[in-house]
């Protein structure tokens, strides 16, 4: 899991993230926009005018893998890391490292049960995926999602999980590195992973989804700050209210798991997919 310290300059923040990754402040919480210069909402969004932006950027990439780490399941998708402890006005920068992904908070505008802080607006990411000026204009297939190749480039998906040191701080385009799709000569050596970028203001925690596949068990939790006590926390997934209203079929599961508790995230910091005893890990393991 890469870090990059930030001080008080929104410039310094452009440069950390790329010059297409921008963050726009609003009432207090930061609106995300991908790397493309898009908002959630599909619209481009502008670059803001220098202000304070103090925090941290933490990045969490979407994957998919296989064989799975539990026989119950028919393939890995997930978060890494999976539970990841804030400090109020830190930034988690999304990597979509496998496509058709999003990050959605479970929220009553989305016709679910709140697991977010109250007060907090809803929030969601498009489906997101490769950055599509990586994509070279006469490729027909589709980058390889689990092995790391990729029909005319070099370094695609399965380079980048695990192995974000190196090419944190890139030029806009992506990435500085080979594992981040970096650009030599001007040509893309592989497809690039779009990103998508939210600033977690409010103190409490934070259960999250992809929709296309919470099914299967996509989730992740968010603490920010030290508050560790949530309404809609329990260890039992039979407990939970039933969907629509909670979280659906094995995101039940992910997220009452001993590994996700609240506090065991403030304890270690970060808590990897594979920790999870839901997908056959070993409960605690932190994601360095």
């Amino acid at each position: 899991m890469e870090r990059h310290p930030l001080d008080s300059s929104r410039r310094d923040v452009m440069k950390a993230l790329g010059a297409g990754a921008v963050l726009s402040g609003l009432g207090g919480t930061a609106t995300a926009q991908t790397d493309d210069g898009q908002t959630d909402d599909g619209q481009g969004g502008d670059t803001p005018s220098p202000g304070d932006g103090a925090g941290t950027v933490y990045e969490v990439e979407t994957l998919i893998r296989g064989p799975p780490t539990n026989p119950d399941r028919p393939v890995d998708f997930f978060y890494q890391p999976t539970g990841l402890h804030l400090r109020p006005g830190d930034v988690i920068k999304f990597v979509f490292t496998t496509p058709d992904h999003n990050v959605v908070s479970y929220h009553p505008a989305f016709g679910m049960r709140r697991r977010v802080p109250t007060g907090v607006h809803a929030f969601s990411s498009p489906i997101l995926g490769w950055q599509p000026r990586s994509i070279a204009d006469d490729q027909i297939e589709p980058p390889a999602e689990m092995d790391g190749g990729g029909e005319g480039g070099q370094g695609g998906a399965g380079q980048q999980s695990g192995d974000q040191q190196g090419g944190g701080q890139g030029d806009g385009q992506g990435g500085g590195g080979p594992q981040n799709g970096g650009q030599q000569g001007g040509s893309p050596r592989g497809p690039v992973p779009s990103t998508w970028l939210y600033a977690f203001e409010t103190p409490g925690v934070y259960d999250l989804l992809c929709s296309p596949h919470e099914t299967y068990g996509m989730a992740m939790r968010v603490v920010v700050g030290d508050a560790t006590e949530a309404p809609f926390e329990t260890s039992d997934p039979s407990a939970l209210p039933a969907p629509r209203a909670g979280p659906v079929e094995l995101a039940r599961e992910t997220l009452t798991d001993p590994a996700l508790q609240p506090s065991n995230i403030v304890e270690q910091g970060a808590v990897a997919w594979e920790s999870l005893e839901a997908v056959g890990g070993r409960s605690g393991q932190t994601q360095g």
